[in-house]
Parts: C-alpha cells; structure tokens; sequence
C-alpha cells in the first residue's frame, strides 16, 4: 500500500505537460490566439519560450480586444498601440514565420500601419515566410502598395489595398494561391507573371481581371464582379477545370451573339462550373441553343446559386447547360424569385451521367416541379436527390408537393428523393471572403 501510495505521489508530481513532444506543442499553440500561446510562457521552463518557434502567427481584432484599444480615443494612437505589439512579438520571434496574417481594424491609422508592414517585408524575407494575408478595413483612398515579389511566397491574401504593378514589380515566380479582396489597382495592359499560380480569387477588385496575370499552371478561379463586359477576355483560361463566377449587379443582355456559347467555349477543359446571383442572367444574354455546337466534355458538377424562375432566358440557359454537358455527375440548384410559368422545351434526351440532384430553397411551384420532373424521368443513372423546400413553404403545400413527386417517373430505378432541413452550402464561392462586404 505504501508503495503504491507514493507511485500515486509520483504520477501526481509529473510535469506531463512539458514533457509533451515539440510537435505536439507546436500544433497546440497554432491554434490559439496569438495572446494566449505568449501567455503558455508561464507554465514551466520548458514553456517559457515555446511560442517564440511557433511558424504561423494570427494578428486579428481578437489581439485588438485583449489590448482593450478601444479605451483610447484616435486612430492614430490605437494603430501605434496595436503595431508596436505585433512588432515586439516579431522581433522575440525565433524561427522561421512560415504563415503571417495582419486584419487591421477600420478604425485605425492606415498609414502607422503601412509604415510597419513596409518595415517587417524585410523580416518576412528572411524568415521564409510562405503564406502573408494582409487585410484592412480603411476606406478607399488610405490605400498605399508594397512590393511583395521580394518574398518567395505560395499563398498570398491581400484586402482593401493596392495591388503594385510598377516596373520595378517582378511577379510571383513560387505564388500558387492569390486572393485579392476588394483590391484598387489600374492595371491597364500590364501583365504579372506567376508561372506556377494554381487557384485566383478575385473578389469586387477595381480594373483587375484573370487577363492581367500570365498563369500557364492557372486551373481554379473565383470572380465576385459588381459588372461584366460583354467584350471580357476568356484568354489564358483554356487550363482552368474549376471556375465561380458572382455577378452582384444586373447585366446588360442585349447582345447580338450567345454569351453561354461564348463562355463555355473557351473553357474546354472546365470540370466544375459556378455560377452565383445575376452572372446566369448574363450567360443568358444573347439567346440559348438547346444544345452547344461543343459541348463541354469533362464538366462534371454544375452550381447554379440564386436561381432566378421568373426568368424564362435563365431557364432556358440551365437546359442548355444541362443538355450539353456529356458527363454531368452533380447539380444543384439554388432558387431565388419564382413565377408560374409553363415549360415547353423539354426536348426527349438523356442525361446520360447525372447522380446527384440537390435544391435548396425549394418552393414547390409548377416550374420548379416540371425541372424536378424532368432530371427525374430522363437521368438512368441518378442515384439521390435532395430537395429543401423553402422557409416560406406552408406545411399541407409541401405535402401535396410531395405527393406529387412521388408519381413522377424516374428514369432510374434506384433513384431515391430526400428531403433536407436546411439548405446545401456551396463552397465554391469562397464566401468566407466575400460574404460580409454585402452583410448577406
């Protein structure tokens, strides 16, 4: 007993916790607020300088809050307070800082805060930084650019700033991830070279587009646009296999040649294709074939977000898209403004690969339940569909509804109907960038 009295001081005693394995305590410390990771300093000698090692430091408004910046008044003196901590913890740093992430609250001084970051780049350099996300939440007009082609960066994320494109910018040679959010710049015909750039996001960016970047290795981009032109530049985009697109502002449709046929013709290798809110309308524009002359081969998965019924063009354009693509395994569809209207061109074909139907938003009317029928009676392959019927929709319209479903013929024998609380979530939007620039 009392051996095992004093086994049981002993294990009491223990430190386990520093005796934890460097990795085990790196990861640890990566996923706390930069705060709390200094503050672990006190747990024991081995901990006491442990977050001087850590590779990826988070500087955000939860750095902000823990400063209680908001007891002083100015943004000059908040912005001073703020970079001159982030600056000590820097220069206490001891190791490689492999990602860097500054947000930069609204209310403070862009231009203390364009100072420091103009000094750190340096520092970035030579500590192999690979990820920087620099964000700000100023308004246009407190923007100043800095030039990054110094840093030997993979993932670069810039926010309400200026884009550089000076002479003496030399372009990304190692960028495989660039995100631009709400981004100033007047490119004009300038090119930036990023010979191993994989994904684009380009989100609500001034006079930036996927022209101003020679991409060879480019297969995945993301557009948020308040407008688009009807004379926008497919080139460079012949490699892209995944491709979003949000449009945030009614297009101009009057265009004497098919905006769908033009779009889809020059992205031949296009596997996934996205399109959000108003750019269906645009893809509309012009008039819609029932079928492309070339069809896109490998598209596979088809995201329709806010799909408009009361619009006949934009139905008429999801057919089409529907109908061509050869080796289509998955749609879904996200309804927006709804009509009673009659659909008369659902021609006699087969949708030879679809499997995977989902809707969200779901209402029930008579167009909705004529696409409903149609993917069911002409898809052998389906396999599951899922539909989420709309907060608006009363509980016995939802039941006819179902009834009603259920005597549709189906083309497939083990295709099944399911019915979903919430709404499918699309993640080819990269919401998280651009959500709150339009407090949806």
């Amino acid at each position: 007993m009392a051996e095992s009295s004093r086994k049981k001081i002993a294990l009491s005693k223990e430190d386990r916790i520093s005796e934890l394995p460097l990795h085990i305590q790196e990861i640890i410390l990566c996923f706390l607020p930069i705060q709390d990771a200094v503050r672990t300093s006190v747990l024991s000698r081995k901990w006491r300088h442990c977050w001087t090692t850590i590779p990826n430091l988070i500087f955000d408004h939860r750095l902000s809050s823990f400063l209680r910046l908001d007891r002083y008044d100015g943004g000059h003196v908040k912005a001073i307070k703020f970079v001159s901590v982030v600056n000590k913890l820097l220069l206490l740093h001891n190791g490689p800082i492999l990602k860097f992430s500054f947000i930069c609250p609204m209310s403070f001084d862009a231009e203390v805060v364009h100072d420091f970051i103009d000094h750190w780049i340096p520092l970035f350099s030579r500590k192999c930084t690979k990820q920087l996300i620099l964000e700000e939440d100023n308004e246009a007009g407190n923007f100043k650019a800095h030039n990054y082609s110094s840093l030997d960066l993979t993932h670069l994320r810039l926010g309400r700033s200026l884009f550089p494109h000076s002479s003496a910018f030399g372009g990304f040679v190692n960028l495989i991830k660039l995100e631009l959010v709400n981004v100033a710049s007047n490119f004009g015909q300038t090119i930036i070279v990023c010979p191993a750039l994989e994904k684009l996001t380009l989100i609500c960016c001034s006079e930036i587009f996927p022209v101003n970047f020679r991409a060879p290795s480019l297969k995945c981009l993301h557009q948020v646009h308040y407008g688009v032109s009807f004379e926008y530049d497919f080139m460079g985009l012949e490699n892209l296999t995944e491709h979003s697109y949000v449009l945030v502002r009614n297009p101009e449709t009057r265009t004497k040649s098919s905006n769908v046929v033009k779009v889809l013709g020059s992205l031949p290798k296009i596997e996934k294709f996205s399109t959000g809110i108003d750019f269906l309308k645009y893809l509309a524009g012009g008039g819609c074939p029932n079928r492309l002359s070339q069809p896109p081969p490998y598209l596979k998965t088809l995201n329709i977000w806010d799909m408009n019924f009361a619009n006949l063009s934009e139905i008429s354009c999801l057919l089409c898209l529907i109908r061509s693509a050869p080796n289509l395994c998955k749609l879904h569809m996200s309804v927006k403004d709804l009509k009673h209207y009659l659909i008369e061109d659902f021609e006699d074909c087969t949708i030879g690969h679809l499997e995977i139907v989902t809707f969200s938003n779901f209402m029930g009317i008579k167009t909705e339940l004529e696409v409903v029928k149609f993917l069911l009676g002409h898809s052998p392959l389906l396999k599951t569909m899922c539909i989420h019927c709309g907060k608006g929709m009363k509980e016995d319209v939802a039941l006819t509804m179902k009834k009603e479903i259920m005597q549709y013929s189906r083309g497939s024998s083990r295709a099944q109907i399911k019915y979903l609380e919430h709404p499918v979530i699309v993640d080819d939007f990269d919401f998280e960038l651009w959500l709150e620039i339009f407090e949806m």
